[in-house]
């Protein structure tokens, strides 16, 4: 017969998160730059850079509505992750600057749309 297992006892035996041994410091230090995109400024230097527009690198049409943009840039980033980059067939580097290039048309997109 199996004894009763009560949470105290399953929560006893659960590897926790130590953050002064493992090293990656407090959450609340890294939450925010978790969520944190490229700012506007930013984004349109990395533009200045390409030889194609902001719309070029989300591949949508000049008059693209804002939901188009959203949509493209979704499917972009998800195709250019460095995460993912091995199932694309990149190199990790490539899919980085693919993926900041993105993040950057992106920004650039929304300042201009006002959002």
């Amino acid at each position: 017969m199996k004894a009763n297992r009560t949470f105290a006892d399953i929560a006893a035996r659960r590897k926790r998160y130590h953050p002064q041994a493992e090293g990656y410091g407090h959450v609340r230090e890294w939450r925010g730059s978790f969520y944190q995109r490229m700012g506007w400024e930013e984004a349109r230097r990395v533009i200045e850079r390409q030889e194609r527009t902001p719309r070029q690198i989300l591949r949508v049409a000049p008059a693209a509505t804002w939901a188009e943009i959203k949509t493209a840039y979704r499917r972009a980033a998800l195709d250019s992750h460095p995460d993912r980059a091995a199932l694309n067939g990149m190199t990790v580097e490539a899919a980085t600057l693919a993926f900041q290039e993105i993040g950057a048309a992106f920004e650039v997109l929304e300042h201009e749309f006002g959002k």
